[in-house]
């Protein structure tokens, strides 16, 4: 049975996709070199990252959008306004306006049809007759706005979005929940009603972050790093409490949890010592004490707590499997009793699983790797210096701790003291 004549189109179209690849490549990395030498040296600026749309979104866009109807194939990847995506991430949603304004100052010579570019510098061209934000079809406003580059005598449109990380957060979110789920529709009530709900729980962790970043001007190095544990805890406990809200459907508290989570994580965690033989807690401290410029400390700091910020933004919370069993082997090299007590409970109490579910997702070894590091972190904070007779009382009292306290940092301090 022949096949309809859109399956012909869109198999042009990704040839000529493929064909001009490297064109396209060359296109977004020169605008991305120009958007970064010109907007990266901001200190608003988190980070400059771009994309070539893949044949599966091609294939899809050109479906959904029935774009078959507009252009031929052999030029639909060429008119294709967000062929190439660029996106100017910045730190929380003021910064958008800020970075906004910046390109309408950059991009002052008027070149036609609603288009500016800088001075200089025709090649790059952005549409700036439109209102900014613009709002969407889910109600939310962004920053998105159309351009061209002109490479090798060829013009390659492209979309520059400005994000600040909590809009990222909440757009990644969003694009696993609908775009990547057919079960559900953007018309669909009940997946209305939990967007909305993520996006305000999303905002206030904005708002948060932009008064703890505001208040470490002027603080001492110790009053910094204690700013940057609340920063963390207030960030992991809003951004999964609405993991947890989409996956369960109520609101459950687990700021406890996110609080002994990144206590492990500043004193404990892996995820920096192995790339430089540091823990996150010495690098903050070498960096704020060495690095920063003389009787100044915040501006490096500054950047450290982005890096982290960041760093939280590129884990992938859609795929995070809460509620699920957890199949951990017994470690090696550890304390067997400490480790039983964990084990024994972790796929029968629900929060005592949700946490190492979160601390799965934030660490970077395997599960069984990351169990073992935090059993060694556990048993050496509750038994280091103690008499044996000492840390049999210890572990007595460790096995009458119910399940859902075991992580808890009330319940560490609570053992330490044990004597």
């Amino acid at each position: 049975m022949e096949k309809i004549s859109v399956f012909d189109y869109i198999d042009t179209a990704c040839n000529v996709l493929d064909e001009h690849s490297v064109g396209f490549s060359h296109a977004a990395d020169r605008l991305t070199e120009y958007l970064q030498s010109t907007f990266g040296v901001l200190d608003a600026t988190v980070a400059i990252t771009s994309r070539i749309k893949s044949r599966d979104s091609l294939k899809e866009k050109i479906l959904r959008n029935s774009l078959y109807k507009d252009h031929p194939a052999e030029r639909i990847v060429f008119e294709m306004h967000d062929i190439i995506g660029v996106r100017l991430e910045c730190r929380f949603f003021r910064d958008e306006r800020f970075l906004y304004d910046k390109i309408r100052e950059t991009f002052c010579v008027d070149v036609g049809d609603g288009f500016f570019s800088p001075v200089g510098k025709k090649a790059v061209r952005l549409k700036l007759d439109t209102p900014q934000p613009e709002r969407q079809k889910n109600g939310f406003d962004i920053y998105r706005i159309d351009g061209s580059v002109t490479y090798a005598g060829e013009v390659y449109k492209f979309e520059l979005q400005i994000k600040s990380l909590v809009n990222t957060f909440w757009s990644e979110i969003e694009h696993k929940l609908i775009y990547k789920n057919i079960r559900y529709s953007p018309a669909d009530a009940f997946m209305k009603e939990l967007l909305n709900s993520i996006h305000e729980e999303l905002s206030s962790v904005d708002h948060q972050l932009n008064l703890i970043f505001d208040r470490l001007n002027g603080n001492s190095v110790e009053n910094q790093e204690a700013a940057l544990e609340s920063m963390l805890t207030l960030g992991l406990n809003d951004v999964y409490s609405a993991v947890l809200r989409s996956r369960m459907g109520i609101d459950i508290s687990i700021t406890d949890y996110s609080e002994a989570i990144v206590y492990y994580l500043l004193k404990g965690s892996t995820y920096v010592e192995e790339m430089s033989g540091a823990g996150i807690k010495d690098l903050i401290e070498s960096s704020l004490r060495h690095a920063a410029p003389a009787g100044n400390a915040n501006n490096n700091y500054s950047g450290l707590l982005i890096s982290l910020l960041n760093w939280m933004r590129t884990l992938d919370y859609g795929t995070i499997p809460i509620g699920e069993t957890l199949n951990i082997k017994q470690p090696h090299a550890v304390h067997k009793e400490v480790s039983d007590v964990f084990l024994n409970n972790i796929n029968s109490d629900f929060y005592l699983n949700t946490f190492f579910h979160i601390l799965f997702s934030l660490e970077r070894g395997s599960d069984d790797d990351d169990f073992a590091d935090y059993i060694r972190y556990y048993a050496d904070r509750i038994l280091d210096g103690k008499t044996q007779e000492q840390v049999y009382r210890t572990i007595a009292r460790l096995y009458s701790v119910p399940a859902h306290l075991l992580p808890l940092e009330k319940t560490i301090k609570m053992l330490v003291e044990i004597r």
